[in-house]
C-alpha cells in the first residue's frame, strides 16, 4: 500500500468496520463535526457507494455526487457540501450510481482527495464495511485506519479478519481503534483489550485505543432525528467522549507529521 503523500500537511483517516450495523457512519459524522468545532478545516468523504448515510445523518439531500461528476453532470468544484462548518462529499448517492466501474470511481476519488488536500487539515473517509475494493482504496489513500469495534463476537471476528487481510498486504499498516455503543468506559476498555489480545496472539500486532462512544438514549435520539450530537442540550457526556477520540486523532496526526513513514510499494 502507498502511504499518503508526505509533501501534504493534510491528515487522512479511514473509518472502517468488519461488518455493517456497528455505527460507523454515525461515528464518522460526529468525529468530523468535532474536528471542525475544534477549529480544523475538515472534510468528510462518504465512500459507501449508493447509500449517502453521512448526508442522511445531517438530514440533507445530496445535490451532486462524485458519480454525477464522472458522468459529466457537474464539475469537481460543485461536489463539496458545506454542512455545520465542514465539507461533505458523497461518492454515489443512489444505488443506481454505484454501478460505475470501481476503477473509474477510485480514480475519481483520488482526484477528489487531491482537491480537498489543498484546503483541509483533516479528511475522514467513511468506508463500506468489509475489505472490498473501496475499503482498500480508502486505506491506501489514508495515513491511518480507524477500526470501529462493538462488543459482539461476530463484529470482533470480522474486524480481526479485516486486519489480517490488510496486514498480509502491508504488515506495517497504521491502525487505531474505537469502541462504539459501549455500556461504560470499563466495558469499552475490556472489549478493546480483548480485541488486542486476539491481534497479539495470532498476528503479533497491537493497535492504539482512541476511546469510545457510549450507548445512550441521547445517541439513539440523535440518530433517529438525523442530526449530529451537540445540537441539543444534554448531549455533553457523549460529546466529551467523541472529543477525546478526536484529540487522540489530532495527536496521531502530529506524531506522523514529525516522523513521516516511507511509502510502502
Amino acid at each position: 500500500m502507498n502511504m499518503q503523500d508526505s509533501t501534504s500537511n493534510v491528515f487522512i483517516s479511514s473509518i472502517l468496520s468488519g461488518k455493517g450495523g456497528v455505527g460507523k457512519s454515525m461515528a464518522s459524522v460526529n468525529m468530523a463535526v468535532q474536528l471542525s468545532k475544534m477549529g480544523y478545516s475538515t472534510a468528510l468523504i462518504d465512500a459507501d457507494l449508493g447509500l449517502s448515510n453521512c448526508a442522511t445523518f445531517f438530514n440533507r439531500s445530496v445535490k451532486y455526487s462524485v458519480a454525477d461528476w464522472v458522468n459529466g453532470n457537474c464539475g469537481l468544484e460543485h461536489l463539496p457540501q458545506s454542512i455545520d462548518g465542514l465539507t461533505l462529499i458523497t461518492a454515489a448517492s443512489e444505488p443506481s450510481q454505484a454501478n460505475i466501474g470501481t476503477e473509474i470511481m477510485m480514480d475519481a476519488l483520488d482526484q477528489v482527495v487531491e482537491f480537498l488536500s489543498t484546503t483541509h487539515d483533516f479528511i475522514l473517509i467513511d468506508t463500506p464495511a468489509g475489505a472490498g475494493e473501496m475499503t482498500l482504496w480508502s486505506l491506501d489513500a489514508s495515513n491511518t485506519g480507524i477500526l470501529v469495534l462493538v462488543d459482539e463476537p461476530a463484529a470482533i471476528s470480522d474486524v480481526y479478519r479485516l486486519c489480517k487481510y490488510i496486514y498480509s498486504i502491508d504488515p506495517e499498516y497504521d491502525f487505531a481503534g474505537i469502541v462504539n455503543f459501549a455500556g461504560n468506559e470499563q466495558s469499552a476498555e475490556s472489549t478493546f483489550k480483548r480485541f488486542n489480545t486476539i491481534l497479539d496472539y495470532f498476528l503479533n500486532k497491537h493497535i492504539p485505543y482512541l476511546g469510545f462512544i457510549p450507548a445512550s438514549e441521547r445517541i439513539k435520539t440523535a440518530i433517529n432525528e438525523q442530526r449530529p450530537l451537540g445540537l441539543e442540550q444534554g448531549d455533553q457526556d457523549e460529546i466529551n467522549e467523541i472529543k477525546f477520540i478526536v484529540q487522540q486523532l489530532v495527536g496521531c496526526a502530529a506524531n506522523q507529521q514529525q516522523t513521516q513513514p516511507k511509502p510502502v510499494h
